[in-house]
């Protein structure tokens, strides 16, 4: 059961960074920074799993040290209150400059790329995120139970999402990140921004 709840919790934050990433992509001004808020928002989930178990493993280690101290006759001190809290709020705040620390290094790759490198990456990325929102649509027709044939819908629903989304990436490769290379770059200004409008 727990592992199903570890995977639901990444999960949730790879369709909320799909669906952040869907908003940035539509409006014009965002588009640029669309793929970065995406892993924004993704890094959450295995950061949350991550903070979860190390909390786990805090609470199994408070139930068995007292008994092991009790049986070697040692005196443990007992830890305040606000410790569960102040971890609360140490995890969130960490995650946020891991998340964050990664979305800006992500900004500079992706201006270190050739246009034609970065089309591959932009292609292969927005099939994953098509794929994500196809696993919701999938989880939407298991869940609604007056859906006839529900698993041949699913399948061919899930393709479709991964290619369109695909497609969309390959194409919209040139407004998925800002207009110039970081400046001194590893490619020149040609290779950034070569090939001609698909």
């Amino acid at each position: 059961m727990l592992p199903l709840v570890l995977l639901g919790i990444v999960f949730f934050f790879l369709v909320v960074g799909a669906c952040v990433f869907v908003l940035c992509a539509f409006a014009p001004p965002s588009r640029k920074y669309a793929l970065s808020a995406a892993l924004w928002f993704a890094t959450w989930g295995p950061c949350t799993v991550a903070l979860l178990m190390l909390a786990g493993l805090g609470l199994i280690a408070n139930a068995l040290v007292p008994s092991f101290a009790q049986a070697k006759s040692f005196n443990l001190p007992h830890l305040p209150g606000v410790v569960g809290p102040a971890y609360a709020v140490a995890g969130i705040l960490g995650t946020f400059v891991v998340a964050t620390t990664l979305a800006w290094l992500h900004q500079l790759l992706i201006r270190q790329m050739t246009l034609a490198l970065f089309r591959m990456y932009a292609t292969l990325v927005s099939t994953g995120i098509g794929s994500v929102l196809g696993w919701c649509f999938w989880l939407w027709l298991v869940v609604d139970t007056e859906v006839p044939h529900k698993f041949l819908i699913a399948i061919p629903s899930l393709l479709t999402l991964c290619v369109a989304f695909g497609c969309a990436g390959f194409r919209c490769a040139r407004h998925l990140r800002p207009a110039s290379t970081t400046s001194p770059g590893l490619v020149s200004k040609a290779e950034y921004e070569a090939l001609p409008q698909l």
